[in-house]
């Protein structure tokens, strides 16, 4: 079986010295490919960094809304030139964080949209990070939205996923799918078009069960797919080369 977690942070300082073990254990478990998503400039060239150096891995480069607010005024540019980088697949994550205080809302539209254009400029999926922030991210859809989108860690409405289906976007669920108070999440991932469907750890954070409340890395993946695997009723082989193959599609990965 081959897994690919679309959204993880092998660059995060917590796993800094761990890169080669964690990578080492997700391979052995059955996941033989991730795109290692950046945050800020920084982590994106350590996304870079972490491609280079490990087989598999692919990055994402961006910046979060919990950090564009104090962005350089010329982050666009250099996100631009990271993504020449012939590994690089993706732009993001990027998005609108409004269960936290990331900064004002305009702000975050503004600079979501300025990841968005980049995106759609280099022919690339934009990676979407939504927390509580439904209705801008509807109005955004019906007009600035970029070409091709993943919205990462879902825990939006059913009425945002169909949207966002309708325009053809990928819908990726992490471990939180696996928690015993997601039972509306549970619900939507029934729903979702297996064409749409992903699946992620955005480790180091959100270990699905039964690791909760421990480091979250990539090969705890498996966990995700057996839940959904059980909620779609296939088998956890079946949602494995569906989300590999979706994956490999979105981030137009050769296999």
């Amino acid at each position: 079986m081959n897994l690919f977690d679309s959204h993880h942070h092998l660059n995060d300082p917590r796993l800094q010295g761990q890169e080669e073990r964690v990578w080492r254990d997700a391979f052995e478990a059955g996941v033989t490919k991730g795109v290692v998503i950046g945050y800020d400039v920084a982590s994106s060239e350590r996304a870079i960094d972490l491609v280079d150096r490990l087989p598999g891995l692919y990055a994402s480069v961006g910046l979060s809304p919990h950090v564009v607010m104090e962005a350089e005024d010329d982050y666009i540019e250099r996100l631009r030139a990271l993504a020449q980088h012939p590994k690089v697949v993706a732009i993001g994550e990027a998005g609108l964080e409004y269960f936290y205080d990331a900064g004002p809302k305009e702000k975050q539209r503004r600079e979501l949209l300025r990841q968005a254009e980049l995106a759609d400029e280099l022919g690339k999926p934009l990676v979407i990070h939504l927390r509580d922030a439904d209705e801008d991210f509807l109005q955004i859809l019906e007009s600035g939205a970029p070409d091709s989108a993943i919205l990462h860690c879902f825990t939006a409405s059913e009425e945002l996923m169909r949207a966002a289906v309708e325009k053809g976007y990928y819908i990726s669920f992490s471990g939180i799918l696996t928690f015993k108070n997601a039972k509306d999440i549970q619900r939507i991932a029934a729903l979702v078009p297996e064409e749409n469907l992903l699946i992620e750890t955005d480790s180091p954070y959100l270990a699905p069960v039964p690791y909760r409340g421990k480091q979250c890395e990539p090969r705890m993946v498996v966990e995700t797919a057996k839940k959904l695997a059980g909620i779609r009723g296939l088998s956890v082989e079946e949602i494995g080369r569906i989300t590999y193959e979706n994956a490999c599609r979105v981030f137009r990965i050769g296999d």
